[in-house]
């Protein structure tokens, strides 16, 4: 004897697998970000002058303090917009003054 699945039913099951899916990969994608921009600010030691929010997507938004040299904010910058696992960047130089400068 074969069993019917309901058409309801499989649609709810096929729901549940896609939208278990799109957090499992949101978690992903913030996981990323947020080891490479771990190696990026270890690389300059710029946690000191500093901070950022990753957004579910991946994406970027940094604040550096508002006295950093420009070469160097340049740099940082450059390499947070050309890492791979970085999904886009919103920068600017409007947080504290830092004292290292």
């Amino acid at each position: 004897m074969r069993r019917k699945i309901s058409p309801y039913l499989f649609a709810f099951l096929m729901l549940c697998g896609v939208v278990g899916t799109e957090s499992v990969l949101a978690e992903d994608a913030e996981s990323k970000t947020s080891a490479a921009v771990a190696d990026i600010l270890f690389k300059y030691n710029a946690d000191e002058f500093s901070s950022y929010v990753i957004g579910e997507d991946g994406s970027l938004d940094f604040t550096f303090a508002r006295n950093t040299p420009e070469a160097l904010y340049s740099k940082i910058l450059g390499e947070l917009k050309n890492h791979p696992d970085i999904k886009g960047v919103i920068a600017g130089k409007d947080g504290p003054t830092c004292s290292s400068f």
